[in-house]
């Protein structure tokens, strides 16, 4: 069976603005090799981008979205059933997106590249 990896946005942060130097081996195979991506994950990027709180990932390189979808990423959908399953979790994370990356993984038998040790507590795989 082929791992499928979920991408968290701390990992596209690390990736692409610092050349993913804190990410382990397995962590930048993991981003280059059968990665999905959220749409959770590409709102929260976009908005931390429109706030200023970050320089946009893919300067010159169109929209957020359309970047990833370039690189290689592939769409990981958001279902009524994550959203339903983010609500039940044990409130181990308050951070409502990144518990909506942890149903997704959990739902969909996908390990999460993040760095996030809170992530560990709901029993999904993680990389880094």
């Amino acid at each position: 069976m082929i791992e499928t990896f979920l991408v968290d946005a701390c990992a596209l942060i690390a990736f692409y603005t610092g050349g993913g130097r804190s990410l382990s081996a397995a962590g930048k195979a993991a981003m280059q090799d059968n990665a999905r991506v959220s749409p959770i994950t590409v709102w929260e990027l976009s908005q931390k981008i429109a706030r200023g709180k970050l320089p946009p990932l893919f300067v010159g390189r169109g929209t957020l979205a359309g970047a990833l979808a370039n690189e290689g990423f592939t769409l990981q959908p958001l279902i009524w059933a994550d959203a339903e399953r983010a609500n039940l979790l044990p409130p181990i994370h308050k951070d409502p997106m990144d518990r909506i990356l942890i149903a997704q993984a959990l739902n969909a038998g996908l390990t999460i590249i993040t760095i996030d040790r809170l992530f560990a507590g709901y029993g999904v795989r993680t990389v880094w």
